[in-house]
Order: structure tokens, then C-alpha cells, then sequence
């Protein structure tokens, strides 16, 4: 039976809703988690989901599991695309997002697949500096060379955080005598 894939950005956003909601009662859809390979960032939600679930519209945790060896998981990306791109593992935008699916997956006791990609909203970055600091958020200077590889194993460390603790962080920093 072929599924009906998303037609709008309204629609993904409905999958990864369903996606996340899903992993909570679904146990044996928790057992597959850790064998996704694509994984796509809402900002809207501060959620992930994999491009396998989420492509598909009305997606279960049942039908999932039912059927994901018949639903065509390598024809995702591109029907995706056209809200989302692939970023950079080493990006700062990249770590972000592993470390959302790292914190998804661990809920569950599963680590990320090797090989897994990341993707985002085009046009969406960490780097806005209108919004630093902000739930998703966190102000990169780019035109700073670090010559100090303590400074960079700081910045590295700092990108590990939750965006409340970067904030934090942050202040305290900025209000230090």
C-alpha cells in the first residue's frame, strides 16, 4: 500500500510531532530508533525525527512497525528537501542536532547509527545574532581565529550544554568582576 508523503512544511511538522509521541508508547518502535540514519530538526518543536517516519503523513507507530521494510526510506531526503538541508557533522549547526538526537535516543538506552546525517530548515542557523541565546540558539563569532586550543576545547564544551545552561553560562561570564 503506498503512503501518502508530506506536501507541506506544516505537514512534517505534524509527522515529527507524531514521530515523538509515537516513541512514547511504542516500544517496539523504540527498538528500531537507533537504526535511523536520517534525522531532521524542527526548530518550532526544539524536536528531531528520523526522514523515514516523518516523510509519510498519518504516520503510526504501529503502521511503522507494521510495514518500515516496505516504505521507501532512501526516496526521504528528497522529498524533505524541499524544506531542509544537509548540514556539516563538524558545523555547530550539526553538533547541535546530534546532540538533540543523542539526548532522544539515550532516553531510550540507543546510541546514534554510524554514518547518520542531520538536516535542517533552510535558511535556519545557530548564528543569529538577534538571537542568541534563545532556546535553539547560540551566538557563534565567526570572524574570531582561535589561536588558543583551551579557548577551543571551551567553545567545544559550551556547544554540549543545554540551551539553558549555555545561557547561564553565558551570564555568568558576562557579570564577572
Amino acid at each position: 500500500m503506498a503512503r501518502e508523503t508530506v506536501k507541506s512544511y506544516d505537514d512534517v511538522l505534524d509527522s515529527v510531532r507524531a514521530f515523538n509521541k509515537a516513541l512514547e508508547h511504542g516500544r517496539r518502535l523504540r527498538e528500531q530508533i537507533q537504526f535511523f540514519h536520517s534525522w531532521y530538526y524542527v526548530p518550532e518543536l526544539d524536536a528531531v525525527g528520523p526522514s523515514k517516519f516523518i516523510r509519510y503523513t498519518d504516520m503510526t507507530a504501529f503502521e511503522y512497525v507494521r510495514g518500515h521494510s516496505v516504505l521507501e526510506g532512501q526516496v526521504s531526503d528528497p522529498v524533505l528537501a524541499k524544506w531542509f538541508h544537509r548540514l556539516q557533522d563538524d558545523s555547530v549547526e550539526g553538533i547541535f542536532i546530534k546532540k538533540k538526537v543523542n539526548q532522544l535516543l539515550g532516553r531510550y538506552g540507543k546510541i546514534i547509527s554510524s554514518g547518520s546525517r542531520f538536516n535542517a530548515p533552510k535558511g535556519w542557523g545557530l548564528n543569529s545574532k538577534l538571537k542568541a541565546f534563545d532556546s535553539t540558539d547560540v551566538q557563534v563569532v565567526n570572524d574570531v581565529d582561535v589561536a588558543n586550543p583551551a579557548i577551543d576545547g571551551v567553545w567545544r564544551a559550551f556547544l554540549t550544554l543545554s540551551p539553558d545552561d549555555q545561557k547561564t553560562f553565558a551570564e555568568r561570564i558576562s557579570n564577572r568582576n
